[in-house]
Parts: structure tokens; sequence; C-alpha cells
């Protein structure tokens, strides 16, 4: 049965590959493709011829034979060829097998009922479909060269001194991006980039510590701009610190730069009067963020959470970002830190004056004061109290330069005796918390300079320093168990900042103490 099998096989092969005239075989040479077909095919069979040769060698070691055995050792291979194979040689190849079935035992020889075994054939690659890749584009080489600007430089007079022309300052001044050149600062520095021509490439200048404004520039003509974030990382620090002098001065000490000082009088100066309430003693802690640039820090981020105890209350914020991107400090239940309105107009200034009856320092009668007098050093920068619009911005007779604000609901503001104001405050202006809307100054009748500040509710003086204002609000109900959370885990931060604190506190106390072997 082998050697039948393999003349059957022998002949097929020969007369696919091999024209049958021989005179035809330059003009009918299959093209390579077909010949790609071919020889896929050959060894399919020759595997075939393998496996049955195989099969006849080991099936006389068998013990038993059945109808079955007998079935496939002696069936003969049916090969059926689609006729669009040669058209299309990623078709698979269908080898098709009769049936060992038991009714196939028992069925005509003559019928094939066969079953279909497919296997596929990959097209042979064209060179015509490779990915050829483009040579790679030269690079570019810049030198560049820093101009520090110094006070009282224009771009225009810098353009000059560089050498650089006279139009294109003017070109940066009217698009939309590089126009920010026009505000440029004294004591930073402008960067110009140079190509191998010595042509303007490109400018660079830091808008702030954690983005530059970036100029392309070719042919004097401006092909892009934009500002881009620098590489920088943010880092998680901690600092705690106990007042003996100053909030600033124990935040400078532990390593708090002035904006996370600042920030801090924000966020719990509705609770506490830093320029009343603080004593010594008193103390902070308080997790935070900084960016920085190659291991250097470029400036502060935000407050994480923060901590002030002072005069045995102790006060706790977190900081939340609900889902439409508000951000805002709670206390650990969800109530708003921030009031309605601020205890004081001023930073880090005293009170000259409270509310209620004095005598006038200028006309030296007993009469009723109806605000709160702030003493500042001129020029010192006057805060909104709260969101509002200004509905008076001038001169007001004794109170010389004033700004009045009305504020949500039945309340309004009086800001008195100022030096100017500042940039956009007039009447129907809108301001927010804490913006600054003028300086302190001693217009009007005063004796040096102050802030004279008032509070009024439904159009009569009440004492900003006690008058319990509302709220703002809470943590939107949807948020709570995601706000609760957050407390929870800061919270934990918070405990165990304070508990290192106080265990370095004790340990230095312990090493500076008089050895008790020496009294």
């Amino acid at each position: 049965m082998p050697s039948s099998f393999t003349h059957r096989l022998s002949h097929l092969v020969t007369d696919v590959i091999k024209p049958k005239n021989p005179h035809q075989a330059a003009n009918n040479r299959p093209p390579i493709r077909k010949r790609h077909w071919f020889l896929g095919t050959s060894l399919v069979l020759a595997g075939c011829w393998i496996t049955h040769t195989t099969t006849a060698t080991i099936k006389p070691l068998a013990n038993t034979a059945s109808p079955v055995d007998e079935t496939i050792a002696h069936t003969p291979l049916l090969l059926t060829f689609a006729p669009e194979v040669a058209a299309k040689p990623d078709q698979p190849i269908d080898l098709s097998i009769p049936p060992t079935s038991s009714s196939a035992l028992n069925s005509d020889s003559n019928q094939h009922d066969t079953a279909a075994l497919s296997l596929p054939m990959e097209a042979p690659s064209s060179a015509s479909k490779r990915k050829v890749n483009p040579p790679p584009q030269p690079i570019e080489i810049f030198t560049t060269r820093k101009h520090k600007i110094k006070r009282g430089e224009s771009l225009g007079i810098i353009f000059r001194k560089q050498n650089l022309g006279y139009s294109l300052p003017h070109k940066l001044t009217q698009h939309d991006v590089a126009k920010q050149l026009t505000s440029i600062a004294a004591g930073k520095s402008l960067e110009f980039a140079f190509d191998a021509e010595d042509k303007l490439r490109r400018i660079t200048y830091p808008t702030s510590y954690l983005t530059k404004l970036v100029v392309d520039i070719k042919d004097d003509e401006i092909t892009d701009a934009k500002v881009v974030d620098l590489p920088y990382t943010t880092h998680r620090q901690v600092a705690s610190a106990e007042i003996t002098s100053s909030l600033f001065e124990a935040g400078l000490e532990a390593g708090l730069g002035h904006n996370i000082i600042m920030e801090m009088v924000r966020i719990f100066g509705w609770d506490v009067d830093f320029v009343q309430d603080i004593r010594s003693g008193d103390s902070f802690h308080v997790i935070y963020q900084d960016h920085q640039l190659d291991g250097k820090k470029l400036a502060d981020g935000e407050i994480l959470a923060a901590e002030f105890n002072t005069q045995g209350r102790t006060y706790r914020a977190i900081r939340y970002q609900d889902n439409e991107g508000n951000v805002n400090y709670y206390t650990p239940e969800g109530d708003s830190m921030l009031g309605t309105f601020l205890r004081s107009p001023v930073k880090f200034s005293r009170i000259s004056s409270r509310f209620g009856k004095r005598r006038h320092p200028i006309s030296k009668k007993w009469k009723a004061h109806k605000g709160v007098d702030y003493a500042a050093s001129r020029g010192t920068p006057i805060r909104a109290t709260a969101d509002g619009k200004v509905i008076h911005a001038g001169n007001k007779g004794g109170y010389g330069k004033t700004v009045v604000l009305r504020h949500a609901g039945r309340f309004t503001t009086l800001y008195a005796h100022m030096n100017g104001y500042a940039k956009g405050i007039k009447s129907g202006a809108r301001v927010k918390q804490g913006q600054t809307i003028g300086y302190v100054g001693s217009t009007g009748y005063s004796t040096g300079p102050h802030l004279h500040y008032e509070f009024r509710v439904d159009g009569v003086h009440q004492n900003s320093l006690t008058y319990k204002t509302p709220k703002a609000s809470s943590v939107p109900a949807d948020a709570i168990d995601d706000f609760q959370l957050l407390a929870s885990t800061l919270g934990q931060e918070l405990d165990s900042v304070q508990s290192e604190y106080m265990l370095a506190q004790a340990k230095q106390a312990t090493e500076h103490a008089p050895d008790s072997d020496t009294l």
C-alpha cells in the first residue's frame, strides 16, 4: 500500500509542476507565486505520505485491529484544489480526508463524503508593499544669548541693543500669544536662539515659576507661539512650628515659603485674628506641596491640610476639589473654613481704634466711632472682605479717598482714607474676596496712615469684629462620602506630623536639659 500511495503521489506532483508537452515548458512555466504554492502543496503531500507510511508500519504492532483502524490505514487521501487558489495564493489549501465513521464503512467506495482540513498559506511578500522610512531630518543647532531685563527697558529697546531690527517687536505685540512679551518684568531674562546663519529663530521668556513663553521665528515672521510648562516635579512636604513672636517668623524658620504662610492666614483668617489672637506658644502643622526642577525648589504649591492651635482651641482645614473643579477648604466635618467676610481687610496690622464711643482725635469730642481703624504703613494693600460690587470709588468728604462695596444680601462695607485705588477699581466693577482694592493712606480727616473700615447690615453700622456673618457653603451632599474619606486620610497624616514634631521637641528638650549629676 505505501508503494501504491507513493506512485499516485509522484504522478500528481509531476502533473502539477511539469507540463505534459516539454516544448511548451518555456512558455507555460508557472509564475513564481504559483511555484511557491506548488512547493507548499508538495510539502503537505510529503507530510501526508510520511504519516501514511508510519501508520502502515505501526499497524502490525497492534494486538487487535478494528474495522475503523483498517479503514484509516487503507483509505486513499483525497486533495481538493479550489480553482481560484492559483489566482489567490492567500487562500487555504483544502485537504479532504474520507470519514472514518462506522457508517462510512458501509457506504459505496465511489462516494467521497469528505472532512475538510484547511491549512492557511501566506502570500509571498512583495517588494512594492515594503514600508520605506523617510530619511531623518537634519537637527538644527542653535546658539543662545540671554539678556537680563533692566528697569525701564521695553521690548523695542532690547531688540535695538541686541541688533535684532525694528519690525519684529511690532509683530510680537500684535500676536495673540506672543504679545505677552509686552509685559516683561525687570530682573527676568529673555533668551534669544540663533541658527547657523546667525538668524533669530526663537525667543523664550519665563511667564511664571512653572511656565515659559516660547516664540518660534523664521525670516522675521512668527511661526508659532505657546506657553509651555517647565518639566517640574511636585513633592509633598510637611512643617510644624511653635510661635514665639509672629506667625511669619515661625513659618520662615520652619522652611515655609511666603505664599504658604499667607495662604494659612487666608484659610484660618475667619476663625483666627492673626493680629489680636496670636499668643506665644501657639503652634501649627501643615501638609503642603512644592514644585521642583532638577532638585531645586521653583515655587510653592497648594496646602493640602493644616492645623492651627491657639489659646487652647484647635482648627483643622482640609483642601477638597469637587466634581466641577471648585476648590475650597473645609473642616473635617465638611463645613467651609471661609466665612462670607474676612475678619480683617488688612493683613498683619494692628487695631488702633475699635468700634464704639471714643474721643475724636481731631475734634477732641466724644462721639460714636462707627468702624474699626487698622494702623498700617502707607501703601499696604487693602483687601475686599467679601465678593461684591463697587458702588463708590472716589473722594467722600472726611473719609478722603473711599471705596464702598455692596455684597450679596444685606451687607455693605466701606474702606476710607486710602492713598490710592487698585487697577480696575471703579463704580460698577466686580471684586472677589481677598482682592486688592486700594492702598492704605491718610487722606481726608486723618492723623496718620491707617484704614477706617465700616461694616453695615441693612444700612446700620455693626461691629465687624463681633458680628456673626454666615459661613460659605459646605461640601455638596453628593460628595460628602468622598470628602470624608479624604479628610480621614489627611487627618491621620496630620496626627503623625504632630506626633513626630512633639517627639522631636521632647528629644531636643532632653538634650539641652542640665545633667542631674552636675546639680
